[in-house]
């Protein structure tokens, strides 16, 4: 019974401790912040005189990889595309890397690999089993950030996000340094889509956690790229793999991948924020369903959402059109063959051009390049 006093003051030594800690991690540098648009959600100046373009090309990759997944990519100053996704036997497996490739005139240069578990496990001086999903951001000041799960023990739920970064567009890289959210077990978060440009050149990246419940977050990042604060989007459970989409410097719309069981009705639901991001609704169903898939959402300017996603199931990749973020009208199929798999897709829109990865039957890495004339043809033969 003497002990008792001694385990209150221990108490109140840890509650403490954990305050401290709160503050330091989740309150942090706490400011209003707002979106920053880019091109491609400005209203856009057509010319007549541009023709329709619609191009696919596979990444090539050495011959010894049997499987890819999970591609993100980024545009560098000049106008090339820099892409990464991880390949290996198969996900999962120790021998899966983080590979990258390089879009110049037109043509994919032969993946190289950048990322494997032995670089992250010496770096952050832990053991590390595998790696996967990586995601790449262009920031502000042209600091190329890259981030990457890795896994020490168990599956992805177990998993850490590391953090590295390029000054040079892409030569050389930093070492991987691992991303602390949290003072206390810092695992399971994951990241799949790309981070969205605040106004104070910092950014959100969308994350999501596994670990007991699914649910969806969003990490901001400063200027200089260091973590600031997470937000939580939504308590709801099995929502991952958000997609942001900024609708102007205050409203954005969040999308979540829908992992409930195939027996339950799987809708695709959305929030909304109103206050660039400190805040959302609860979420709302779409008139789209969503089969336990990664999907994408970009503005195309003028008050239209274009959304890559999977329909009924990964064997069919499509196009839909969007006016008020929840009812979407499907328009195009990019892939429609059955026994196949084509998901995980990544979009980006600069200008004319739109550019949308994926992953090609669980073999390689697809890219589509299409401009808005071709798009606006497609979207006259439709009716909305």
């Amino acid at each position: 019974m003497h002990f008792q006093p001694l385990k209150a003051v221990a108490l109140v030594i840890l509650l403490w401790l954990t305050y401290v800690l709160y503050l330091n991690y989740s309150q942090e540098d706490h400011q209003y912040v707002r979106f920053r648009l880019d091109s491609s959600s400005l209203p856009y100046q057509y010319s007549p005189a541009v023709a329709a373009v619609f191009e696919s090309q596979i990444i090539p990759q050495p011959a010894y990889l049997p499987a890819a997944h999970s591609s993100s990519f980024t545009m560098l100053p000049n106008g090339d595309l820099l892409a990464f996704w991880f390949a290996g036997t198969k996900e999962g497996s120790p021998d899966v890397k983080i590979w990258r490739s390089t879009y110049h005139n037109g043509k994919w240069s032969m993946a190289t690999a950048l990322v494997d578990p032995q670089m992250i496990a010496k770096a952050n001086h832990r053991y590390v089993i595998k790696v996967g999903n990586p995601v790449i951001y262009r920031a502000e000041n042209g600091v190329l950030h890259l981030f990457v799960v890795s896994v020490s023990i168990g599956g992805w739920s177990g998993s850490a996000l590391n953090h590295l970064t390029s000054t040079d567009g892409g030569i050389h890289w930093s070492e991987p340094e691992r991303i602390v959210i949290s003072p206390f077990f810092n695992i399971s978060t994951l990241v799949r889509t790309s981070a969205v440009t605040l106004s104070d050149g910092g950014f959100y990246l969308p994350v999501y956690m596994e670990l007991g419940r699914k649910y969806p977050e969003l990490l901001r990042f400063n200027y200089d790229g260091k973590f600031v604060e997470q937000i939580r989007i939504t308590a709801k459970d099995k929502m991952i793999q958000p997609s942001l989409v900024a609708l102007s410097s205050e409203k954005a719309w969040v999308y979540f991948r829908n992992a409930n069981k195939p027996s339950e009705v799987r809708n695709l639901y959305a929030s909304f924020s109103s206050n660039a991001g400190l805040s959302w609704s609860a979420p709302q169903k779409t008139n789209l369903l969503n089969p336990d898939s990664s999907l994408v959402v970009a503005n195309l300017g003028s008050g239209r959402l274009l959304m890559v996603y999977n329909q009924d199931d990964r064997s069919q990749l499509k196009l839909a059109l969007s006016r008020d973020g929840i009812n979407w009208q499907p328009f195009y199929d990019l892939e429609n063959q059955h026994g196949k798999e084509f998901s995980y897709p990544s979009i980006q829109i600069n200008e004319d051009i739109v550019d949308i990865m994926y992953t090609d039957d669980r073999k390689v890495i697809k890219h589509v390049r299409l401009n808005r004339e071709w798009l606006d043809r497609i979207l006259n033969n439709v009716q909305y």
